[in-house]
């Protein structure tokens, strides 16, 4: 529903919090660094950390507020000045014409957005934003950042519900030493912060202790005081003859583990990070298919670190400060010119490498092997991953790649009867070739990535090759975690075996995907491997033990729980850090569940909805326990809720029409298992349900035309071929079961069902 806004009928300005930047726990305030580290200072002066976040005035706001008004999705906002505030007419939370007072601002560039401070303490960020990039690119104008969605105020992208909220989702990276004090009784914020931007000690970690060894001339290298010492990295330098450069010094991760703090999507898994351990202090997302794309290149906003780890680059220990400068937060070196400190210019920089006009856009280095991606609508970002463009991949695994992106640019200028300017993959995959450039394929008939992509289909064949993949250490920990995870889509015997072995690898990342690929086993198989971990040094694998075992713990004899115990109350000391997100509280929910605490669980459900309204993991989960718990009454006003705000789920549409099914309205249930199986997040089990559900209405024919078309999308899967096997015979059509037949025998040979057809069917 759109509302227009025609006039605003009264006004309500936010009182204007008295905020007072905190100076506890040892923070000194970046005015004292300058002291001593002036140049540095003068550099952090012009960065993007220091503008990550300013107070508005004159100075800081960027935006055209002289009385501009933009309508989008049917509402008008009005920005406008009134002395020295700048005020912005909109709908408030309620629906209703108010006025608000622009209290920060956030960002500068490409865009700029503006934050307010509502009610309770909670500070929003309008998803109206400023693009501050020059009239002759496109900018200069106000843009909204979800044009393609319907926003109300009731959405849960619209600027007062959670999805903009600064206090939950933006404060920790965005400012110095902030403290959200959210009180989850009252759903109220009274957040303090040290600075108010990205200061000194928002990497190195308080400044009392060094400035007072400062004062009193006992620095020295072992003692700076600092919780986060950032290590001198590797220098490169070229050996003649070598065309890329030999390390020199001792590899660290120091700079690594400090920049991808906040350079990461990751959980924050303490409140107190020394900046030593990244997989100690936080949980970095691994490569699933919502922000990656099969091969490990972004497909969303991954913020560097899950893109770097994946590179050559940082397996060899370059580090962040080899390329950026960590103050300013500008490039060392413009141009090919930051490549070639490590990569001969003679060898890399010319011609017979890069096969393009010197100087132009496909000559530098990054247009090839770091493709950007755009976010926010005009925010490009680099993949960090430093990949060899791969156009080969792209038909198989609908994955971008660099050529076809770079020359196919401006398609959308293209006429559509003039197909001759577009550049396909293929094109691209036999330019490449002619230049002698060699495939992924070429190197590695079995490249991780398509591994990665049949495992994300659930392709049981892929289980030995994967495993094989696992095993090779050039890949690196990131992808090998990430495949190990994928091992609990497919499980069997030998990706349990497998994933034992990894429990002791050196990476925590490794051990953490191996625990997350034995987490579906028997309660006392899984005990019995990961009861060791349970005291892992390392927090992120700790706590993923924590998730695994938790339902284990009743279990157990009173005399084996101490351990468990204890694991579990530090995993809950860790969700609390986070009690004002929905995604939390649906971890508590199953949490508790685990713990065969219903009631508890039900209350954290409706937390996660409280906060914010249209939450489907919580609207799914919880409807699912009111049906187990029989109280099936409860949950179709859930799941209409959910149908009503993402009906392009294939999670709600399954949950619905199985809802539809046990009230008995088959029709009605057929339409939306149907609809179900055909949307992008769409599954083999809802084929499967779908198919069963239609033989059952008398519609075989239908279920077996269903599971047809599900087997191509998704190839070896056991119960989808099953079926397909058994409904072809049931239906007597023989001869057309045994391609089925014979694809089961390769993925589950040992299957007495499996086993019985092939007996009755041998020829």
């Amino acid at each position: 529903m759109a509302f227009l806004l025609l006039f605003f009928s009264h006004f309500s300005f936010a009182q204007t919090p008295q905020r007072v930047e905190s100076t506890t726990a040892g923070y000194v305030g970046e005015k004292v660094c300058r002291g001593c580290h002036s140049a540095e200072y003068k550099l952090w002066q012009q960065s993007d950390h220091k503008k990550a976040m300013q107070v508005a005035d004159e100075e800081s706001v960027l935006g055209d507020f002289s009385g501009t008004t933009v309508n989008f999705h049917g509402i008008k906002t009005r920005f406008y000045r009134d002395g020295t505030r700048f005020l912005v007419d909109s709908l408030g939370d309620d629906g209703t014409p108010q006025t608000f007072e622009v209290l920060y601002t956030f960002g500068f560039q490409p865009l700029q957005q503006y934050l307010i401070e509502t009610r309770d303490g909670h500070i929003q960020a309008l998803n109206i934003a400023w693009d501050t990039r020059d009239n002759t690119d496109g900018g200069q104008r106000w843009f909204h950042l979800q044009p393609d969605e319907n926003i109300s105020p009731d959405h849960p992208f619209y600027w007062t519900n959670h999805f903009q909220n600064w206090n939950s989702r933006c404060s920790d990276c965005h400012s110095t030493n902030v403290k959200r004090h959210y009180s989850a009784d009252t759903h109220s914020y009274k957040t303090t912060w040290s600075h108010i931007n990205v200061s000194c000690e928002a990497c190195h970690g308080s400044g009392e202790t060094h400035s007072l060894l400062a004062k009193s001339n006992s620095l020295s290298g072992t003692n700076s005081g600092f919780s986060f010492d950032s290590n001198k990295p590797l220098e490169w330098h070229f050996k003649e003859g070598d065309p890329i450069a030999k390390p020199v010094g001792q590899k660290n991760s120091n700079n690594v583990d400090m920049c991808g703090s906040c350079h990461s999507l990751r959980t924050k898994l303490t409140a107190t990070p020394n900046g030593q351990d990244y997989h100690n202090d936080h949980r970095l997302q691994l490569l699933s298919d919502a922000s990656y794309f099969a091969d490990g290149q972004i497909r969303e906003e991954v913020f560097v670190l899950g893109s770097f780890l994946q590179s050559k680059m940082f397996e060899q220990g370059v580090t962040c400060n080899n390329c950026h400068n960590p103050h300013s937060g500008k490039l060392l070196v413009e141009g090919n010119g930051l490549c070639a400190q490590c990569h001969r210019p003679q060898t890399y920089d010319t011609l017979q490498h890069h096969h393009h006009k010197n100087d132009s856009a496909g000559a530098m280095c990054v247009n090839c092997h770091m493709p950007a991606r755009t976010f926010m609508q005009v925010d490009d970002r680099r993949d960090h991953s430093f990949t060899i463009p791969r156009p080969e991949l792209s038909n198989a695994l609908q994955v971008p790649n660099a050529c076809t992106d770079c020359h196919n640019k401006n398609r959308e200028s293209v006429k559509t009867a003039d197909k001759t300017q577009l550049k396909d993959h293929n094109w691209a995959t036999e330019t490449l070739k002619s230049w002698g450039v060699k495939s992924a394929l070429e190197l590695d008939a079995t490249h991780w990535s398509q591994l990665n992509y049949r495992a994300q289909g659930g392709d049981f064949s892929v289980t030995r090759p994967l495993i094989k993949a696992i095993e090779n250490p050039a890949l690196g920990d990131l992808i090998r975690a990430s495949m190990l995870q994928q091992l609990a889509v497919i499980p069997s015997r030998v990706g349990a075996a497998a994933a034992q072995l990894n429990l002791v690898d050196d990476s925590p990342l490794v051990r953490r995907g191996a625990v997350m690929a034995l987490q579906g086993l028997a309660p006392s198989t899984r005990w019995q491997l990961l009861s060791p971990l349970i005291k892992d040094v390392s927090r992120s694998v700790r706590f993923q033990v924590a998730e695994a075992l938790a339902g284990v713990l009743n279990q157990l004899p009173i005399d084996q729980r101490a351990d468990l115990t204890s694991l579990i109350a530090e995993y809950r000391e860790f969700l609390e850090l986070s009690l004002d997100a929905p995604a939390t509280q649906v971890a508590i929910a199953h949490l508790e569940l685990n713990l065969g605490n219903m009631e508890e669980a039900v209350n954290a459900f409706n937390r996660a909805l409280f906060i914010e309204p249209y939450y489907i993991p919580a609207l799914i989960n919880l409807a699912d326990l009111y049906r187990s718990s029989g109280h099936e009454a409860k949950t179709q006003p859930l799941l209409e809720k959910a149908l009503s705000f993402a009906p392009d789920s294939g999670a709600v549409q399954h949950s619905y029409g199985l809802y539809l099914i046990r009230t008995k309205d088959y029709k009605s249930a057929l339409r939306h298992l149907k609809l179900a199986s055909e949307q992008a997040d769409a599954q083999p089990r809802y084929v499967y349900v779908y198919a069963v559900a239609l033989e059952s209405q008398g519609q075989i024919q239908e279920a077996i035309k269903t599971l047809r078309a599900a087997n191509t999308l998704w190839p070896n899967q056991y119960e989808l071929l099953m079926t397909l096997v058994i409904y072809l015979e049931k239906t007597g059509d023989i001869t057309a079961l045994y391609p089925y037949l014979s694809a089961l025998t390769a993925i589950a040979p040992s299957a007495p069902d499996v086993k019985r057809l092939v007996n009755k069917y041998a020829r």
